[in-house]
């Protein structure tokens, strides 16, 4: 095909899809980018990564492969479009939702339950950006230190909010230096194990997280 735009197989205007979205692309453009990276997740979600071929995706998605290919050349391209997406949606709605005026403890509980609810929402997309990080980092580091970048100034939001806490005598970390990586790696670590089947409800689980970092990792006394 000559035309290197991609859209459905129907009669519906062809338009152009790029890897990351950018601010020139049209609304057009990004509803269709969209559709895309959606398709893939959902079939990441129902079978494994690996077992998912560009041909199903395609099929899946209703465009033509070599169209595809020719913006994604490699599934792993791809994955990381999909993994930019939903790391740099999750920085952005927990640092947006956050209220500085508030109590320290208020606003890191209100952080760890929402952490909670969109990994588990977006399950499929992070446990592909954990295993696809150790990828990047040897094959790929400017994807490496993009991926980072926003994980970088998610930490550095949760170190603020714990600087705060310090200053208000609320939090009292052993070490204060690493506290907000471990906070996160705490977060992380949720889809390692956590399963509805077992008894715990998202709240419920919201409940245990902020119990465990507010009161035993930071030390916060309770009211």
């Amino acid at each position: 095909m000559s035309n290197p735009s991609i859209a459905p197989r129907s009669s519906a205007p062809r338009c152009r899809l790029e890897m990351i979205m950018t601010a020139d692309l049209s609304p057009l453009d990004i509803r269709l980018t969209e559709h895309v990276l959606d398709t893939a997740v959902r079939l990441f979600t129902r079978r494994d990564a690996r077992d998912v071929g560009m041909p199903a995706i395609a099929r899946e998605a209703d465009v033509d492969l070599d169209v595809l290919r020719r913006h994604f050349p490699t599934k792993l391209d791809l994955v990381y479009a999909v993994t930019t997406r939903s790391t740099r949606a999750l920085v952005t709605r927990q640092i947006a939702a956050d209220r500085p005026d508030e109590p320290p403890v208020r606003r890191l509980s209100v952080l760890i339950r929402s952490h909670i609810e969109f990994s588990w929402e977006h399950r499929t997309e992070e446990e592909l950006r954990r295993g696809l990080l150790r990828t990047l980092r040897v094959i790929y580091p400017d994807r490496h230190r993009e991926m980072t970048r926003h994980l970088r100034r998610y930490r550095e939001h949760i170190g603020e909010i714990i600087a705060a806490g310090r200053e208000a005598g609320t939090f009292a970390p052993a070490h204060p230096g690493g506290s907000a990586g471990t906070v996160l790696e705490t977060l992380d670590g949720i889809l390692n194990w956590y399963e509805p089947a077992g008894g715990l409800t998202i709240t419920e689980l919201g409940d245990v997280y902020v119990d465990l970092i507010i009161h035993h990792q930071l030390r916060a006394p309770r009211s």
